[in-house]
This record gives C-alpha cells, structure tokens and sequence, in this order.
C-alpha cells in the first residue's frame, strides 16, 4: 500500500522515515498522523504552484526570447546594407554602384521635380527603364556637359541628371536653362530609404539599364518609344555593360584586399590614371603615346624591341564587329602604385577577337609599354565568367 507524504502530498515508500522530495518526516503518532483528505488537499496545492511556476518561466523564456530575434534580425539587415543605419560614410558614397545611384535619384526626383521625373519612377518600378550616358547632351535648346570628372545620364529628351566625380552630389537638368537643381546624396538617401524599403529598391535597380549613348548630339525625330527600342537592341550587340563594370568593380576591390594593394579604377569621363613610371591611362592608348608590346610574361622574355607590337584601344562600348581586327579593345582600367615606379600595377581588361584578356603592364621605363597576360588564374577566371555573364 503506497504512503503520501503529509507535507508535499507526493507518493513515497512505506519504509521511507523522509520524504524524497520535501526532505520532511514522516513517522508520527497516530494522534499526528495526518487526514486522507489534508494529504489530498496538499497535493492539489503542490500541483498547483508548479503549474503556476512554471508558467511563469514558459512567459519570460518567450517575452525574452521573441526580443532576442527581433534584435538580432535588425542587426542581420543593418550590417548587410549599405547606410542601413539611415545614413552614408564617404566611403559607402565612393563605391555606390551607378544603377543604385540612379534608382535614388529618380525616387527623390520624383517627389521634388514634376511629372517627367513621375514617368521615370514609374518606368524604373515597372522594370521598363533604360538610361543613357553622354560626356554632353543637348535638352532643346540648353546643352549639358559633364566637366570636372562628373558622370551626365539622360532619362529622356526632357530630363537628366549629373553625378559629381565623388558621387556626393547629384545635379537635375532638363530642356530649360533655369531648371538646374542640386542636391546633396546624404539628403537624398534617408529620405528615399524612409518611404521606400531596401528590398524594393534593390529590386527596381536591378531592372534598369545604363548604356553609353551612340552620339553626344541629341536626335530629336526619336520618340521615347523608339527610344527605348533602339537602345534595347543596342545592348544586345554589346559586350561589356554597366552592370558587369560594377562586378568587375566589386571583385578588384577584393582582389586588392587579398594581395594587400590599393586599386584604383578610371571612370569615363574623369582625370586619366596615373602611374608611377609616368603612363597615363587612358590617354596613352587613346592617343597612341607609347607603342605597346606583348610578352609572354616570362622572366627570360626577349628584348622588347624584338617583340610583336600590338594594338590597343579604349572601348568599354566594345560590340561584337569590333573583334573583326587585331585590336585589344579595353573596356576597364585598374592601377596601384607602391613606393616606386618598379612597384606599379597596371591592369588593362580586354576583349580580343571576342575573348576576353586581362593584361598586365608593369613597365617602368623606355619609349614602349609591356604588357602580357595576367598569370594570377583566379583574376583571369573572374574577368572571363563577368565576361560571359
């Protein structure tokens, strides 16, 4: 016949003289032994205030445990987006990709600057828009031109903006000479992140395209319509676009991390690059400056003046009639200087009979430039699969 002890109400053992749970005794006198019922009765309370109990603890494991998330999904999105917390460093600014740039300053010129920009935003929501890049352009009777390093995109015959050579300021034009707004990127940026989810805009940039202009005068017969076409099919035919420059970007940024170098990369449009023994690129292919030369990138190569000459071109609009000739169209440009001429990087992206080469040039003097193909198979391999993308 099982016992109850008479303080906790719990079963125990005939023979237990303590209670194993409560740690009480439990032999008394028949004038203390306790009532069925009081063992009953205290074992209802027991029930009771461990249910009580551990309700309790169930209600803070989750009170805490929901907040712990929540936290912890906020600071996952923060430390994965650019200004995620509502505002830009100077270097998050230097490296904000052009098709984001454009997608926040369509949003924000789109509550500031009027119905043309309203078609705009439309077109970038709706997946629809296509940009064009142009050193200048004429909008009516008022000509635009990019100056001091600055980068001028054309939304339509109308509207445009300029992006300063350090992206922080963005400037509105359009067809009248008095409409010429300015406007700063770190004004921009919390307010179109305050009324436009990251998601979404992402989503929006990703969908438009930024193509380079086939001329730096305007064509007014042409209708938005047949804008958009024209452009769309002159993508097609080309073979490196704004896009694949941005990964390109993205991967030389840490390719300089991995090697402990600092690359910088010219942008159309802004001061030439200019290395330690003294190139300047662009400038120097554009302009035939130095005759180049190709090696095979051996340590035994022979005299320079022995080798093949080649020829270069700058050609980031580089479509697929231009591999038809023995040229090396560049389409990007990426350099470090260390403490001395000798310690000079130079990388030349190309395409050469539609393939693409990624050339090195570490010249440091005479009337020629050397190059020869990079021997670092991880660059070459990422410059051909952005290539092919």
């Amino acid at each position: 016949m099982n016992k109850f002890c008479p303080h906790c109400g719990k079963s125990i053992k005939p023979t237990d003289r303590f209670c194993p749970h409560c740690g009480r005794s439990v032999i008394y006198s028949n004038s203390e032994m306790p009532k069925r019922s009081e063992i009953h009765s205290n074992r209802l309370k027991s029930k009771k205030r461990n249910i009580i109990i551990g309700s309790i603890i169930a209600a803070f494991i989750l009170i805490f445990g929901g907040w712990g998330l929540y936290q912890y999904g906020r600071n996952s999105v923060n430390s994965t987006v650019i200004g995620g917390n509502g505002k830009l460093t100077s270097a998050e600014i230097k490296k904000i990709p052009s098709k984001q740039l454009a997608a926040w300053a369509i949003l924000y010129a789109d509550k500031k600057y009027g119905k043309k920009w309203g078609e705009a935003a439309d077109d970038l929501r709706s997946g629809h828009l296509t940009i064009e890049s142009y050193s200048k352009y004429r909008f009516g009777d008022y000509e635009i031109s990019a100056t001091d390093g600055s980068r001028l995109y054309v939304i339509n015959d109308q509207v445009g903006y300029l992006v300063s050579k350090d992206n922080k300021e963005i400037t509105y034009v359009g067809n009248k000479s008095s409409y010429s707004k300015r406007s700063v990127l770190t004004q921009i940026y919390p307010e179109i992140k305050s009324e436009n989810t990251e998601k979404n805009v992402n989503i929006w940039n990703d969908n438009l395209s930024i193509v380079t202009g086939k001329s730096d005068e305007k064509a007014n017969d042409r209708s938005s319509k047949t804008n958009t076409k024209s452009k769309k099919t002159t993508s097609k035919d080309r073979l490196w676009s704004n896009n694949q420059n941005d990964e390109l970007i993205s991967y030389m940024d840490e390719f300089g991390k991995k090697m402990h170098q600092s690359y910088e990369h010219y942008n159309e449009g802004e001061d030439d690059l200019v290395t330690l023994a003294g190139e300047h690129f662009p400038r120097d292919i554009s302009e035939d400056t130095y005759p180049f030369k190709l090696s095979s990138g051996d340590h035994d190569s022979r005299d320079p003046k022995d080798m093949e000459t080649i020829k270069l071109k700058w050609n980031p609009q580089v479509i697929n009639k231009d591999n038809d000739s023995d040229t090396y169209n560049v389409v990007a440009i990426f350099n470090h200087n260390g403490k001395s001429a000798e310690d000079h990087i130079t990388y030349l992206f190309c395409f050469y009979h539609g393939e693409p080469v990624a050339l090195v040039d570490q010249t440091t003097n005479g009337g020629y430039v050397v190059v020869h193909p990079t021997a670092n198979q991880d660059l070459a391999s990422h410059f051909k699969e952005i290539a092919n993308s």
